[in-house]
């Protein structure tokens, strides 16, 4: 017996909440959060009351979660929800609030570089001294 037609197409469309924590990687009181928080809306219900999720609504937890990677605060996670909900006439200030982040992920970024250059000169330093106390030569740097 195949599975209706209607069936199958509303299935594509729809996501559960367990089927949203493995494609997303968010625990359920992750998604709870966010909706509580106003970052995502328009989660439908079926008749029984459990959520789905549409492809539009794994988008944008997708976008989320990109910012949350990058530091974002939630604060400003939501500035940028309430400019998108406002429509189009903000996206100007969207735009501005993203471009203002980027420069602050790429300072970190620049931040972390250096210290990764740091990282690597003293396991250098820390190869050559196990190296010298191997073979009993002199180890001149100090750290």
């Amino acid at each position: 017996m195949s599975t209706p037609p209607s069936a199958t197409t509303r299935r594509a469309e729809t996501f559960s909440p367990v089927e949203v924590e493995r494609i997303s990687g968010l625990s359920s009181e992750d998604l709870l959060w966010y909706e509580e928080l106003g970052l995502i809306d328009s989660v439908s219900r079926e008749p029984g009351g459990q959520r789905v999720y549409s492809a539009s609504n794994l988008r944008w937890l997708e976008f989320l979660n990109r910012l949350r990677s990058t530091g974002m605060p939630v604060q400003e996670m939501g500035r940028y929800v309430e400019l998108a909900q406002a429509g189009d006439h903000t996206v100007g200030e969207r735009r501005d609030l993203l471009a203002g982040h980027r420069r602050r992920v790429l300072a970190h970024a620049e931040e972390l570089a250096a210290t990764v250059h740091y990282l690597d000169w003293q396991i250098d330093f820390y190869d050559k001294k196990r190296t010298a106390l191997t073979t009993g030569s002199p180890c001149t740097e100090t750290s």
